[in-house]
């Protein structure tokens, strides 16, 4: 799977990959048991695939003395200036973006680019959008801060650096890169949202809290006080709420964070990881009933996530409905024999 996929994708991929890393010990004991958990919002992070470099194929020089514009009409045409590299970028761009994109040859041509001129930021933007594309993270974040070294204020590079170490788990230097980005847009929601993920990823709730609320109130309550062309603006909404239940989840504010994962789940009902996150946050509250059918509804999304039947099965038990969490067992066997066995020591006790 390419990076071009991930706003659909990331929702369900981010939260997988979260689930499993906390596998099945040492994990928080509540209630009835000890339940598999992704409270720091693994799917909470906006992702917009990065523009190509602008390619200018002839730009104009002044023909007046000192550059100015003359009143003269029988001035000529200003020539045109065509810079080398600009052809070699137009031709990494088409590459990346053929149907079937040719990102060994998008590689190859936007390092030619940068060769050709080592001090235009575009060819090493160019050369880390490819990386994106492909999931390179690490060289992608390497790619974007050249681009930065060549050209400081090159906020094209901002974000997509931002995000690829993001993808890194390298949380604290993506908050820094987010925090400059802002300076630039500071009304922007999704930098806000992106912000809250990465505060919660360190610990840091209550500047989580302060960002998913500023983006939340820069989008409104519905998502349409916010300008067009960036994604869904429905998903960035569901986004921030999830952020915002993830960080008061931190701070063990289980109401407010049901009451902001609800609304998450309601803006986005097919965002599996935003219903399971809120039967996390039910269950943590004592409300199992709620939390029950919270995980139903990530299994009515995704039936064959073991993580929610495992899940499922714990809230049952702790319920004292050992039938139905019986019934979770069996599912289990089949999708994740392990998951199965830990849940059958739990309902043997």
């Amino acid at each position: 799977m390419s990076c071009r996929d991930l706003p659909r994708s990331l929702p369900i991929c981010a939260t997988v990959c979260l689930i499993l890393s906390a596998s099945l010990f040492g994990q928080e004991p509540t209630g009835g048991g000890t339940l598999i958990r992704d409270i720091t919002g693994g799917a909470a992070i906006i992702f917009r695939a990065p523009k190509d470099p602008v390619v200018h194929i002839a730009s104009t020089v002044q023909n007046a003395a000192g550059g100015g514009k003359t009143k003269d009409k029988k001035q000529e045409p200003p020539k045109p200036v065509v810079r080398k590299q600009d052809p070699i970028i137009a031709r990494a761009n088409a590459a990346r973006n053929a149907p079937q994109p040719r990102y060994a040859e998008a590689e190859a041509q936007y390092r030619l680019a940068a060769a050709v001129a080592p001090d235009d930021a575009r060819s090493f933007a160019g050369l880390g959008n490819v990386y994106v594309d492909q999931g390179r993270f690490a060289d992608a974040a390497d790619a974007y801060k050249q681009a930065l070294k060549v050209k400081q204020d090159y906020n094209a590079a901002l974000l997509p650096l931002a995000f690829s170490l993001a993808r890194l788990e390298r949380y604290q230097e993506s908050i820094e890169i987010y925090q400059e980005a802002l300076k630039v847009e500071p009304s922007n929601p999704e930098i806000l949202n992106n912000l809250s993920f990465a505060y919660n990823h360190t610990n840091r709730y209550q500047e989580a809290v302060d960002a998913a609320l500023a983006a939340i109130k820069f989008l409104g309550d519905t998502g349409q006080a916010y300008r067009q062309g960036f994604q869904e603006r429905s998903e960035t909404l569901s986004y921030a709420y999830k952020n915002l239940g993830n960080a008061y989840n931190g701070m063990n504010r289980y109401e407010d964070a049901a009451n902001a994962l609800k609304r998450a789940a309601e803006i986005e009902p097919t965002n599996a990881s935003a219903h399971f996150n809120l039967g996390l946050t039910l269950y943590n509250a004592g409300r199992y009933s709620e939390a029950i059918e919270a995980y139903r509804q990530v299994i009515k999304l995704r039936p064959t996530l073991a993580q929610a039947h495992y899940n499922l099965g714990i809230t049952y038990f702790a319920v004292s409905d050992r039938k139905q969490a019986m019934d979770e067992y069996e599912l289990l066997k089949t999708m994740n024999p392990a998951m199965a066995q830990e849940l059958y020591k739990l309902l043997k006790q």
